[in-house]
């Protein structure tokens, strides 16, 4: 029984699952009215920007595993455009964590 479980769920992960880009926490809609990727919500005077660009990072990387290096690659060339944002110290930490995590991955391999 376990074995077809965890057979089922593989499947799943490798088959068609994606995360859409309406779903991270950062795309949506833009104070124009337009839509946006990097629209990031009201940030509170206290609040530690670190905190918030690894979350935004991790969900980039969520989005990078389900849906891909290509889909990965065009969102961030969206975002890119798009910045900076009015948290530009957000903005550095969200891409600050992007290029930790690849200079670990790529020392690691």
């Amino acid at each position: 029984m376990s074995n077809s479980h965890n057979h089922s769920q593989n499947s799943s992960r490798a088959g068609a699952m994606r995360l859409p880009v309406t779903k991270l926490p950062f795309v949506g809609e833009r104070s124009d009215g337009r839509f946006g990727y990097w629209v990031l919500p009201e940030q509170a005077e206290e609040a530690d920007p670190r905190i918030a660009g690894r979350t935004y990072a991790a969900w980039f990387l969520l989005f990078e595993e389900y849906n891909g290096q290509a889909a990965a690659d065009d969102l961030m060339d969206r975002i890119e455009r798009e910045m900076p944002s009015r948290y530009p110290s957000v903005d550095r930490a969200f891409l600050r964590e992007l290029t930790s995590r690849q200079s670990r991955s790529s020392s690691a391999a």
